[in-house]
């Protein structure tokens, strides 16, 4: 079971530490995607690892 009733039962949550100017990057695609801050860090990373599965 989540932690909370906003985490989904897949998801695990944690706190993350990130340079300001990166988060500022982030938050400016995540509002063009109209996704969250959270969700635009996870579509960046499965991105990246998709592409790294690919090589």
């Amino acid at each position: 079971m989540a932690d909370d009733k906003f985490t989904k039962e897949e998801d695990k949550r944690f706190t993350l530490r990130i340079n300001k100017d990166i988060f500022e990057m982030v938050e400016r695609e995540a509002k063009e995607e109209r996704r969250s801050i959270g969700r635009q860090i996870e579509f960046i990373l499965a991105q990246h690892f998709d592409s790294e599965n690919k090589e």
